[in-house]
Formats: C-alpha cells, structure tokens, sequence
C-alpha cells in the first residue's frame, strides 16, 4: 500500500513533465548496473581461478596466491557499489554516524530521505513492506530527538536491506575468499583451495548465470504493475523487457533453476498477451513476482 500510493505520485509528476520519448523510469536496478557488477565479478572470478592455479604448483609462492585473492576481494568489493542497496546501506551508515557526533540534532528529515530512496529500490527488496513500516516508525522517534534509539533502530533496518539474487552471492564468495587467505596465511594449501572452490559457485551464479537476469526481469515487473492504471502504453514495454530477461535468464539457467524459470517465462508470455485487452489484474503481477521469490 505504501509503495502503491508512493510511487503512483512520483509517476504522475514524471509523465506530466517528460518528454513522450523519455518516458522510462532509470530508478531501482538498472541494465548499466547489471552490466557493472557482471564486469567486477568475472574479474573477481578469473582472479580466483588464478589463485586456485597457483595452490596447486608444486613451489606454492604466498605472495603471488595472495596477490591474486586480494585482486578477487577488491573487484568483488567494486560490484557491491552497482549492487542496488550499496548507497542506500551507506546513506544509513553516515546517519548513524552524525548521530552519535551530534546526538541533540533533530533527524526527522533525514528519515524522510531514507523512505524515499528506500522506495525506489523497493521492487527487488522481498522485505521492503516491513523495512518501510520501521522507517515510518522512525520518523516519531527523530522528532522526539529520542536518537538513542533512533541509532539503535536504524542499524537493524541496515542489515535488512539486502537483494538475495545480487547481495548473497556476492558477500558469499567474499567470505569464502577470506578464508581462503585464512588458510594459506596458516599454510593449510588444501584447505585454502577448497574455500576457492565453494566461492566459484556463487561467483559463477552471479557474473555469468541466471541471478542478474531474474533481478532485472523483476525489477520491470514491479515498475510495469505500478504504470499499468496511468500508463499501459509503459507497463507493456516493462513487461516486454521482463520478457526479454527471463528468456536471458532461462538460456543461461543452472538445472536447479530450470523448471520454475520456464514456468514464469511461460506466464509473463502469457500476461503479456492480455495487455491487448487492458485485462491484466494486481493478483497477475503478484502472481509473477511469487514466483520470482521463489528462485
């Protein structure tokens, strides 16, 4: 309902002011986003294949190994930055820090800052109705100054904002690297390269698979079902370009994935018919982004 009202206001004013050829919302996740992070993380991939090589010589050189995980965390790092709630999380992060800096201040409006950009990534959050209702919850406790709590409260929502298909995957194998250097700082060599090779499954979802595919696909599905009722004319090319990705995606998917990404290419081809008869429901869209949830 938040969103429903929230976003319905913000496109009205957009379609009123835009030209008839820009009228296409760059918000939330973007095709140049997915691009980036599909960069950083086969750089990030490459790099670990490297140091997998490298424990596996017969004159193990540390510094060579580490040299090749430190490159693999720096680019793994550098696709968290396109990651939809990267800027949000650090929005959150230098909030918390002026409040304790300055913990008389009145933060009420910066809590309103935080709703609104929180909104606009809201499509890919499956927890977003929740994380909005805390942040509305704020806004009582910043005008009282109560900022104690405020700091308390606001680190828990933080570590709420996540995308499973993009920030798992990603924090995953950044992990999994980690002990890998662990490992070989220890000169535990088989144990290190066993780390290496549990990180190129979340490596290889990411940068080369179905994950950034879905991600996408489902962000055009949630701005499609909230133009639909102001303009249908924009809702369909959403609902094309979901189209377009979910059959990316069912083209690169790993088996696990398979069936129920051929099910949801199946109904969006079917929906999208229905848009010839304005007869495409809220329950349809519901539909679609369920089933998205469950991959």
């Amino acid at each position: 309902m938040y969103r429903s009202i929230f976003f319905l206001f913000l496109l009205t004013g957009f379609l009123f002011f835009a030209k008839p050829q820009e009228n296409y919302l760059n918000e939330g996740l973007t095709e140049n986003q997915v691009y980036n992070i599909r960069l950083y993380t086969t750089r990030a991939l490459n790099l670990v294949l490297d140091a997998y090589s490298s424990l596996n010589k017969k004159r193990i050189i540390k510094k060579e190994s580490y040299a090749y995980l430190d490159g693999s965390l720096f680019f793994l790092n550098e696709a968290y930055q396109y990651s939809p709630t990267y800027l949000i999380k650090r929005e959150i992060e230098a909030l918390i820090k002026r409040i304790k800096f300055y913990p008389e201040e009145n933060y009420s409006t910066d809590i309103r800052v935080l709703i609104v950009h929180t909104e606009e990534i809201s499509g890919l959050l499956n927890s977003y109705e929740i994380i909005r209702k805390e942040l509305e919850d704020l806004r009582e406790i910043a005008v009282k100054r109560n900022n104690e709590t405020l700091q308390e409260k606001l680190e828990k929502i933080r570590g709420k904002i996540n995308i499973p298909l993009i920030d798992n995957p990603i924090s995953e194998a950044r992990n999994l690297i980690v002990i890998a250097k662990d490992h070989l700082k220890a000169k535990e060599y088989k144990k290190s390269r066993q780390a290496l090779e549990l990180a190129l499954t979340p490596l290889i979802k990411i940068s080369s698979r179905e994950n950034l595919y879905i991600a996408l696909a489902k962000e055009y599905i949630v701005k499609a079902n909230f133009t639909y009722k102001i303009s249908p004319d924009m809702s369909k090319r959403y609902m094309s370009s979901a189209v377009y990705n979910i059959n990316k995606a069912y083209l690169v998917s790993s088996e696990e994935n398979q069936k129920v990404i051929k099910e949801l290419k199946d109904k969006l081809n079917f929906y999208i018919k229905k848009y010839d008869s304005y007869s495409i429901t809220n329950e349809d869209f519901e539909d679609i982004i369920n089933l998205i949830n469950k991959i």
